[in-house]
């Protein structure tokens, strides 16, 4: 052991010269990149499910008759659903071409966008959803080199996608309740008719709520803000990596002209 020790420091000793002079580009190239590169700030929000998700099953409502109605079943079926998914809708909304658009269109000049193509670029590589530990809450995180202007964009964003989901549930609404009132008219069974005024009051109250809740897809659980420190460059992770990759350098070309001369 002693001796590999000691074969290991003459070998390191022997190219002390290439090593040290790789150190040293290492450093100075860290420190100009420290000094050249624009801090990049990362803008965080946690968002989670509105109260609308936590109601019960509309099925629970329903006359027990309402059993015997295939088509009623699954319309309650399929309004269940839209209620689970509005949280999964806004997840995937959030991060779409077609959000960035409409932030462009809204937002673009207070923002400093340039076009509908480079706001979409920009928030592909830098917009990003993830879970936030065990909860069902989401953290969305956006890379900015403006600090304002980090937090600006995902309020913005959360704003757009939250009402572009509004509007949608909103149409749908309304052609569910022409569609229940028109059943009324021609449904004469009794327990089918206390089924469908069921599920149409379920819908009259689904279009007040639309109309008056604040949030409609998604709560703000944390409000947009941006870290004390940027997260590039990070001085931790560029100098000793730019010196230790330096001296490795250094090491290997004063071993090549050696072996070379």
């Amino acid at each position: 052991m002693t001796h590999e020790l000691d074969m290991t420091f003459d070998i390191l000793r022997a190219h002390a010269k290439g090593i040290i002079i790789g150190v040293l580009i290492g450093c100075f190239i860290a420190v100009a990149v420290f000094m050249i590169q624009k801090p990049v700030w990362q803008a965080t929000m946690i968002i989670g499910p509105t109260e609308r998700t936590g109601v019960p099953s509309l099925s629970s409502f329903l006359p027990q008759g309402a059993a015997d109605a295939p088509a009623l079943q699954y319309f309650v079926e399929r309004i269940d659903a839209t209620h689970a998914t509005d949280f999964t809708v806004f997840e995937t909304k959030i991060i779409s071409t077609d959000m960035a658009r409409k932030l462009y269109e809204r937002n673009g000049q207070d923002l400093g966008l340039s076009s509908v193509k480079n706001t979409q670029e920009f928030l592909s590589k830098n917009l990003r959803v993830r879970a936030h530990g065990l909860t069902p809450f989401k953290k969305v995180t956006l890379r900015h080199t403006d600090q304002q202007k980090a937090t600006a964009i995902l309020n913005a964003l959360f704003i757009i996608t939250d009402q572009s989901i509004r509007q949608d549930k909103k149409m749908k609404t309304n052609r569910r309740i022409t569609y229940l009132e028109e059943q009324l008219k021609t449904v004469r069974n009794p327990d089918h008719r206390d089924a469908i005024i069921a599920l149409l009051k379920e819908q009259e109250q689904t279009a007040m709520m639309v109309s008056i809740d604040n949030h409609f897809a998604a709560d703000i659980i944390n409000e947009a803000s941006v870290g004390i420190k940027p997260i590039s460059p990070n001085a931790m992770i560029l100098f000793p990596g730019l010196i230790a990759l330096g001296g490795f350098i250094g090491f290997v070309y004063s071993g090549w002209r050696k072996t070379h001369a």
